[in-house]
């Protein structure tokens, strides 16, 4: 018992969530100030949000760069970079200038590059890999309570954004929010984020799993070399990418279709909020969720969820704008939320097992990364055809049901199958 009581783990699962609470969630006010990033600069919105565009670019390059910093600099290191580049991004928005200079328009892209650190290097890679390093028993449950830091991070940030943008400009909203992302992360960083071997601890559940003999190589698992040559890390690069595509179209277009068809700006923005609320809630009981209907059970669930919110984004101005089409909306997009922040590091585990986790969810991250860059350039596409942003829904809702085939694909043949 008195090992129980000194048992560091849950500290620093609490650190991982502070640490993803403050990057995702101050990296998604961007579309709070991009208007008058526009309006102040006065560059074209259309040029101001290419910082969108620099942001995914940089965030499938830096991934790779994020694994091998992960294995040499370790968790605390890694996440003292991101938490660091969080905070300058946001100092780089307040360097832009009126007159549409160049100059302006560098230091904002320079801006989305930042924030890019953040996101690959203090988030759902990085986090889920400190958690792995913790926990063999409830990785799944604590891995849920950690990544729901980010739904329930950018519903925060966003409100707060708004609460001060009402009272001071854009630029000073930028200064005093760096500042709470330095004191969140840095308290988080300093005295939180620990592994073991730091502090010459065992995981929790190591005593009654493979791992006890105290040998990475022990540790169940297939190693990272193994699981790139795998059809199963095929499959699921496959099921990422078609999941990814199909979750960013929703968190990026539904507040714009709800106003095309008749909604106020403040009630889309009210239903988007309540929407990130009710998904970081979600998100929080999705590792116990995980648990109860297993890894397949998860996927079909998250999945359908998300085809669901598709119909009825479909229907629902045939319906004449009925709230009760938009409470379905948004309880079946929260409920699938997890596909955007969960699915790698679950179905990753399940898999691939925890012996080399850290590198082998990071890499599938460049998977989400790379699905979420093909949403703008593909929707815009589909925009541009009669069916417009109606049709963009159907194929979304097609898309993650054929991302669900892949990802229960490669559970089917995961080398991890004969091993349970």
């Amino acid at each position: 018992m008195g090992n129980e009581k000194k048992f560091f783990g849950y500290k620093a699962a609490i650190g991982a969530f502070l640490i993803i609470f403050a990057n995702l969630g101050a990296c998604t006010t961007l579309g709070t100030f991009l208007a008058s990033l526009s309006a102040y600069s006065e560059h074209s919105l259309g040029a101001v949000g290419q910082i969108g565009t620099v942001n995914t670019i940089c965030n499938i390059i830096l991934s790779v760069v994020a694994i091998k910093a992960l294995g040499k600099l370790g968790p605390k290191k890694t996440m003292l970079i991101s938490i660091l580049a969080c905070a300058l991004h946001m100092q780089f928005y307040t360097f832009a200038t009126p007159g549409a200079n160049a100059q302006s328009l560098i230091f904002m892209y320079i801006a989305g590059g930042l924030a890019s650190f953040a996101i690959t290097f203090g988030t759902h890679a990085v986090c889920s890999a400190l958690i792995a390093d913790w926990f063999v028993e409830k990785r799944a449950k604590i891995t849920g309570y950690v990544l729901s830091g980010a739904g329930i991070g950018a519903a925060a940030w966003v409100f707060l954004a708004g609460q001060l943008f009402k009272i001071t400009d854009y630029k000073n909203c930028y200064r005093i929010m760096s500042v709470l992302v330095l004191v969140l992360g840095l308290f988080a960083v300093f005295f939180l984020i620990k592994t073991p071997e730091d502090l010459g601890q065992k995981p929790l559940g190591w005593a009654t799993d493979a791992g006890s003999a105290g040998n990475t190589a022990d540790v169940p698992g297939v190693s990272y070399k193994d699981a790139l040559k795998s059809s199963t890390f095929k499959f699921l690069v496959l099921g990422l990418l078609f999941t990814s595509f199909g979750g960013t179209v929703f968190l990026s277009y539904a507040p714009s279709w709800w106003q095309m068809n008749g909604m106020s700006a403040t009630g889309a923005a009210n239903w988007n909020a309540i929407y990130l609320l009710l998904a970081g809630g979600l998100l929080l009981v999705a590792g116990t969720i995980s648990e109860k209907l297993g890894t397949k059970g998860f996927v079909f669930y998250v999945c359908v969820a998300y085809v669901l919110t598709f119909i009825c984004m479909v229907v629902w101005p045939a319906t004449g704008g009925a709230v009760y089409m938009m409470v379905l909306t948004v309880i079946f997009g929260a409920a699938a939320y997890p596909v955007n922040a969960s699915i790698p590091s679950f179905v990753g585990t399940a898999a691939f097992g925890p012996r080399e986790f850290g590198q082998i969810s990071a890499t599938l991250m460049i998977a989400v990364y790379i699905g979420q860059a093909t949403a703008s350039p593909i929707m815009a596409a589909i925009l541009q055809t009669a069916g417009g942003m109606g049709l963009g829904w159907k194929i979304c809702a097609i898309a993650v049901a054929v991302g669900m085939v892949f990802l229960l694909a490669a559970l089917k043949v995961s080398p991890m199958k004969d091993k349970k």
